[in-house]
């Protein structure tokens, strides 16, 4: 069972998200690119990188060494660097099926092939940030809220101009967005399950998750989108820069205030 605050955090998301979607599905005639929220994804980019390295890694570090006291191997880094690798190996894989579809096609219309690799590729780093927030408390909870909700909506508005733009009949998009808006929600309440069942057998099971998260947060701080991601795009100028050491500094801090990594 989910808590009061868990509940308003996974509402809170799929409001965001459903916001973030709203206009380039509400208006497609009038879809067009923008330049997006920069300093926002900078200031969160920034967040992701001290969440993942101070908070998420140490916590699985802590839970892994009470678990498995024999096992001298980082385990919980093995399994943050698997998760790094599979989404930038998506990326890859996606960007440039994205490319060969649109070379073929010769229709302003994106093929509804790729708005679905766009989804899924999305969808599943979603699901563990919101696994990881499920899993959070009070303080970590609430910096793990603040950077996904920094990071949905614009998703949801990078997304929904792919779909609408694509051979996608509306009711389709609507059923492929509201599997990418429900993704975090969904993580929030396994997340959740977990942590409140919190036992011996599960233990290993929420490091795990944890490591996965770390993983996920350091890729989506870093080389989410890759050419296009925040720290490439938007960080080489100077104050987009500064607001992301100020993301992870103040990130950074709160660790420090809060205490033992294994309050997640």
């Amino acid at each position: 069972m989910l808590t009061t605050i868990q509940w308003t955090y996974l509402f809170s998301i799929l409001l965001i998200a459903l916001v973030g979607g709203y206009f380039p599905f509400a208006k497609p005639e009038q879809v067009r690119t923008n330049g997006g929220f920069p300093q926002g994804e900078a200031f969160s980019s920034g967040v992701f990188l001290a969440l993942s390295l101070t908070m998420l890694l140490p916590s699985a570090f802590q839970i892994f060494r009470q678990q498995l006291p024999d096992l001298n191997y980082p385990i919980g880094s093995v399994i943050a660097i698997i998760a790094f690798l599979g989404l930038l190996a998506m990326e890859h894989m996606t960007t440039h099926a994205i490319e060969c579809e649109r070379i073929k096609v010769k229709s302003d219309r994106l093929p509804a092939r790729i708005p679905l690799i766009m989804t899924s590729m999305i969808a599943l780093p979603s699901f563990f940030l919101g696994t990881t927030l499920g899993m959070s408390d009070n303080t970590a909870a609430t910096l793990v809220f603040i950077a996904i909700i920094l990071h949905k909506g614009t998703a949801a508005f990078a997304l929904m101009l792919t779909m609408v733009r694509s051979t996608l009949t509306r009711s389709q998009t609507v059923i492929l967005f509201t599997f990418f808006a429900s993704s975090t929600p969904l993580g929030i309440i396994l997340g959740g399950f977990v942590h409140k069942e919190f036992t011996a057998s599960t233990a290993l099971i929420k490091a795990t998750v944890l490591s996965l998260g770390a993983g996920t947060f350091l890729y989506m701080g870093t080389l989410h989108e890759m050419k296009h991601a925040s720290l490439i795009e938007h960080c080489g100028k100077r104050n987009c820069f500064l607001i992301m050491v100020a993301g992870l500094v103040i990130t950074a801090i709160v660790r420090f205030v809060v205490g033992e990594a294994h309050h997640f």
